[in-house]
């Protein structure tokens, strides 16, 4: 998934071209229409013998050009999804690169052994626009390697993950955190699993699509993928989303009122898939939705340590 990369697209591609596998790799490159040289460099890339690189058409008025108007940038993502035949999917944005040529092996050859996993995925170093490292593990301390739908959300390192190719017309709207989203679908269909190697770098710079936005946005971002989410978990599981959309619209409130004020709106109009957790959880979602739009209440420290006590744990 590229995006005026072209100072970093390098890299991405030859952390691919690197990969050592007793399989075939298919590179499905889905460029959302950069302007700078980001197309022209993987170009000049060349299939081997186990690397077939395969780069979407593109243009302006064309049909991918109409629903992306209609969708946004995330349609990039599930454009690319629909157009990858292999039996596992790995994701890679065009800032970020990997750093083991045994990457995709380790991952497939755990995915074939393990039927009952549906993805899995590694820790990752941290580095910025000049590819100096500033985190040697992005993961620490991790208490568990295996996770269930019970579990989620979780985070993982998109660079990092690979997964069985299904059908996901479930993404079939824009979502902020369409990662997110998708772990959680797919922990409905099987266990994730987390291998503590460093495989790959995830790069902060001010042009990385949520890394340059405010904090505020950061939170609004947040409750709308588990608004989303709501839709897709099972019901017993509800109370935890509920809950930290709760928590998220107390940080989004002490920061940006205006933008939280705008985020209750549309909560309200989403109340739906809300009403859908137990009774219990649905009324003290109502009565904290309420008092977190009294004045000063929100900012008292007891005030989160209720919403988990009461609803997430």
């Amino acid at each position: 998934m590229t995006y005026m990369h072209e100072p970093f697209i390098k890299q991405a591609m030859d952390g691919i071209m690197m990969q050592k596998t007793d399989f075939k790799i298919e590179v499905v490159v889905g460029d959302d229409f950069s302007t700078d040289r980001t197309l022209e460099i993987i170009k000049s890339y060349k299939n081997t013998e186990s690397i077939d690189i395969k780069i979407l058409k593109r243009e302006k008025g064309d049909e991918y050009w109409r629903k992306r108007q209609k969708l946004g940038r995330f349609y990039n993502f599930t454009n690319i999804l629909e157009n990858c035949t292999g039996k596992y999917i790995a994701l890679l944005d065009g800032d970020d690169y990997w750093t083991d040529p045994l990457k995709l092996q380790k991952q497939v050859d755990f995915l074939e052994e393990n039927p009952g996993y549906e993805m899995c995925f590694t820790n990752t170093q941290v580095v910025n626009n000049l590819g100096i490292i500033k985190k040697d593990k992005l993961i620490n301390n991790v208490s568990k390697t295996t996770y269930l739908h019970k579990d989620m959300p979780i985070w993982s390192p998109t660079l990092t993950r690979v997964f069985k190719n299904r059908d996901f017309n479930i993404l079939d709207k824009p979502v902020p955190g369409m990662d997110t989203f998708m772990m959680v679908y797919q922990s409905t269909l099987g266990k994730i699993r987390y291998i503590d190697e460093i495989t790959g770098s995830y790069r902060v710079h001010n042009n990385g699509v949520f890394s340059m936005i405010s904090q505020a946005k950061k939170y609004e971002h947040k409750i709308k993928t588990r608004l989303a989410c709501l839709q897709i978990v099972e019901v017993k599981f509800k109370k935890k989303y509920v809950g930290q959309i709760l928590k998220d619209l107390v940080e989004l409130r002490i920061v940006d009122e205006k933008l939280f004020k705008s985020t209750v709106i549309r909560i309200s109009e989403q109340f739906g898939e809300i009403r859908k957790a137990p009774k219990s959880i649905y009324y003290l979602f109502l009565m904290y939705f309420f008092l977190i739009q009294l004045p000063y209440l929100y900012k008292l420290p007891f005030f989160n340590k209720t919403i988990n006590k009461m609803i997430i744990y």
